[in-house]
């Protein structure tokens, strides 16, 4: 691990009933800091290990990655919410890294193209003059992020990249323009209307050259219910994204989710979003406990599916298969216990 690391602290436990006792600190990540030669400067990111990460009781595991766009505003409660829907034995999901990138020059590195607007205040004030840096962005977190976090953490050859507003823009560019730097894109409310549409008019020539979107890819879009709740200030966006949402739909071949929430406004609307876009994505991974009972055959079963459809490969977790033993034998399923050790044997020997 690199010798600038220091922890990021998210919230302090005072153990008020202990006299003298010092405070003792809950920590959900750790902050790194990356020269970046593609942007020329230096950048911060925000790494969330599971909890399973340094459980000596168990092998070293790898976990997917999620890049989180705007690290500053969602790393606390997305690290929550991924250690909240991975726990065993109801996990949707599984145990995750979650990497929360900084920003510095927001527009700059997640707009795809150079785009000046006058401002409806003051049409002496240009907008967006710093605009149209995406290539180089996503030039960044692919030569630079990634290998980073592959080179210092245990993960997995699956990540997902998470974006909102600008950063929806980003993540559906970064979509048509590499589909395979990520498994998964989640675009939450994303701008659109950028540029008279430059982005609707991607996915339409993507099409017209590719005939249809890329195998065990998937896309989730959010949507604000900006028109209700904004008094119709934002009705490009809305008009945008329905627009997009007819193109992808009508081609019919993408792993595609449109979600939209009414009474979400577009600075709420993330929240719900990603919660929905992890379950939409990792759709097929949770299993039920019960039926391994009397089918334990079920779980590796599962499994395969789900990992011909991620086109990952997914295997069950060793804490999870010790939920499942622990609930074999508590309920004395002594023949499905025995098959499950056996199962855990086969993919986690003991050192």
């Amino acid at each position: 691990m690199s010798s600038n690391l220091f922890k990021f602290l998210y919230i302090s436990l005072f153990l008020l009933s202990i006299p003298g006792k010092g405070q003792e600190k809950i920590v959900i990540g750790e902050k790194q800091n990356l020269f970046s030669k593609v942007l020329n400067e230096n950048r911060e990111i925000w790494v969330h290990l599971p909890k399973t990460y340094d459980d000596n009781t168990i092998n070293p595991a790898r976990y997917p990655v999620i890049y989180l766009l705007d690290g500053e505003i969602n790393f606390e409660y997305f690290s929550g919410m991924t250690d909240f829907i991975s726990r065993p034995p109801y996990a949707d999901i599984p145990e995750c890294i979650v990497v929360g990138i900084k920003n510095t020059e927001r527009t700059r590195d997640l707009t795809p193209t150079k785009s000046e607007k006058k401002s409806p205040v003051n049409p002496n004030v240009i907008l967006f003059a710093d605009s149209g840096g995406s290539e180089n962005f996503v030039k960044f977190m692919q030569e630079e992020v990634k290998p980073f976090i592959n080179k210092n953490y245990r993960t997995q050859d699956y990540s997902i990249l998470v974006g909102h507003s600008f950063g929806g823009l980003f993540a559906i560019n970064t979509f048509l323009s590499h589909p395979d730097y990520f498994n998964a894109y989640v675009a939450n409310d994303p701008s659109l209307w950028w540029d008279h549409k430059v982005t609707i008019s991607r996915t339409q020539q993507y099409l017209e050259k590719n005939k249809k979107f890329p195998a065990n890819t998937s896309l989730y879009v959010s949507q604000a219910d900006n028109e209700e709740q904004q008094k119709n200030w934002n009705s490009d966006m809305t008009q945008a994204i329905d627009e997009f949402k007819g193109i992808i739909e009508k081609n019919g071949s993408l792993n595609y989710k449109h979600s939209f929430f009414e009474g979400e406004t577009h600075g709420t609307v993330s929240y719900q979003g990603n919660y929905e876009a992890l379950k939409f994505i990792f759709k097929g991974f949770r299993t039920d406990i019960k039926q391994l009972a009397k089918d334990p055959q079920k779980l590796e079963d599962d499994y395969k599916k789900f990992s011909e459809k991620t086109g990952a490969g997914f295997i069950p977790s060793e804490p999870y298969l010790n939920v499942v033993l622990k609930f074999m034998k508590t309920n004395n399923f002594k023949e499905s216990e025995t098959y499950f050790m056996k199962m855990k044997n086969k993919y986690y020997p003991k050192k």
